[in-house]
């Protein structure tokens, strides 16, 4: 099942999304799978539950979401 959180960093509302049975998440920016997802609340994106268990092949790592986040990529 998606679990959501919502944190307060810095004065800033962010969501925390991940899967509770330790399956990859899929959506974002750039749309792929991930482990889990943290990223401002404004951003309103939705993410679902994929059947891959979290260390297959096509997940990017936390920094390199960052990075991309913020443009570095």
């Amino acid at each position: 099942m998606i679990v959501i959180e919502h944190l307060e960093i810095n004065g800033r509302q962010y969501v925390r999304t991940y899967s509770d049975a330790g399956m990859l998440i899929h959506g974002g920016f750039p749309e792929a799978d991930y482990e889990e997802a943290i990223e401002p609340a404004e951003y309103g994106r939705v993410y679902t539950e994929t059947d891959i268990p979290i260390g297959g092949d096509d997940e990017i790592s936390m920094e390199e979401a960052f990075d991309l986040m913020e443009g570095i990529i």
